[in-house]
């Protein structure tokens, strides 16, 4: 565990490497063709498909039976996956259901997640039910975050978690560190190396039940501030992927639902960027208490309601739009064309690009605030000009 002057120190050096990895992300744009993206409310690759390229995928509910020669990213309420993934996959949703076999890595949020097929690298889950299903295979490190986390599957090498409550009933060959509210050792648990566990009381080792490792128990007091701290930053974390995956879903929904009105709204706001800016500035501060003052009278409730929900909305749209328009702005300057051009490279290169940012210390908020207010204020602008012409 980081000590936080390690952390204050280390930070100068991680935002170089960060700018580093940015610079190479913008230096090479040519890879964003290689890719294949989808977006729907309902989303099937049937068995027999095959992707030959990177593949991107939003919708509420997705099913993938056939075959990705490239990576995957998913974003989605309900995912199956039972085909086969040759390179690294990343999910978040809601339920996720992998029963196919994934030749890299697998990282997951998601609310439950069910892993019953073969993952030849590492696998990273970050979820409220995580179950490693029999007949379930992991060829690399597992390091999982949960509520309710059971591992009945074959895992490979080691395996690190944090959960409410840990069920251990499969074969782990590698060594096995825990922190957990409580521990239950299953009838069929093979541990072949060392089990580390710190828990509130003692795991009952049942007979047929094999651990050929060391056994260390570390008493907690019911949920110690070490366990505690390190369960909100698992959850940081994976609140921080699922958000990352749902604004990249609903900026490719809103880019392939929504072309011309998001190609409007995009070059207007870059096109006139200072006054946007000001103008997303001064209304952001301004409408919240002017929706306050109407709340108190009685007449302005239901206008007040209206109100206040039509300053979130813009709040929301201008989040997933900010990314958007950072990524046009880099194509255009990369591409040295005149105008901004909002296509699916842009929506693939800024809204990571913006995600990324953030973890360096006032620069990535700075960013992001700018692009934020500037969407903020272009589309209050539009609002205004599309109820102007209603008139």
């Amino acid at each position: 565990m980081y000590k936080m002057s390690e952390l204050r120190t280390s930070c100068p050096r991680e935002a170089a490497k960060l700018l580093l990895i940015l610079l190479l992300l913008t230096g090479f744009p040519r890879q964003l063709y290689s890719m294949d993206l989808r977006a729907g409310r309902r989303l099937t690759i049937p068995a027999g498909e095959v992707v030959s390229t990177n593949l991107y995928v939003a919708g509420g509910e997705v099913a993938l039976a056939g075959s990705v020669e490239g990576d995957l990213t998913a974003a989605g309420g309900d995912i199956s996956l039972d085909g086969k993934v040759a390179n690294d996959v990343t999910i978040g949703g809601g339920k996720i259901r992998v029963n196919g076999q994934i030749g890299g890595d697998l990282r997951v949020a998601a609310g439950q997640v069910h892993l019953a097929g073969k993952v030849n690298g590492d696998l990273v889950v970050a979820a409220g039910v995580v179950r490693v299903l029999p007949g379930a295979v992991v060829g690399g490190d597992v390091v999982l975050a949960g509520g309710d986390v059971i591992l009945e599957g074959t895992l490979v090498r080691s395996v690190r978690a944090v959960a409410g409550e840990m069920s251990l009933n499969g074969t782990i060959t590698g060594p096995v560190g825990l922190r957990t509210g409580m521990l239950v050792i299953g009838e069929h648990a093979n541990l072949a190396n060392e089990l580390a566990y710190f828990a509130p009381e003692e795991a009952e080792i049942p007979k047929s039940a094999t651990i050929k490792g060391p056994i260390v128990f570390h008493m907690t007091s019911g949920m110690d501030q070490t366990w505690l701290r390190l369960i909100m930053r698992r959850a940081g974390i994976a609140f921080f992927m699922l958000r990352f995956a749902m604004t990249l879903g609903a900026g490719l929904l809103g880019f392939l639902l929504l072309r011309r009105p998001s190609q409007d709204l995009v070059q207007y706001a870059l096109g006139n960027f200072g006054r946007e800016f000001l103008r997303g500035f001064v209304l952001f501060f301004v409408i919240p208490p002017a929706i306050f003052l109407i709340a108190i009278t009685v007449v302005g409730v239901p206008v007040a309601f209206l109100g206040g929900l039509l300053h979130l909305s813009v709040g929301i749209v201008s989040v997933i739009y900010a990314g958007i328009a950072l990524g046009a702005l880099l194509l255009k300057w990369l591409r040295r064309k005149p105008e901004f051009d909002v296509s699916w490279q842009a929506v693939l290169l800024g809204i990571p690009i913006a995600f990324l940012v953030r973890i360096v210390p006032y620069l990535g908020f700075l960013l992001n605030a700018t692009f934020f207010l500037v969407i903020f204020g272009a589309l209050y602008q539009r609002f205004w000009i599309t109820v102007r012409r209603a008139r």
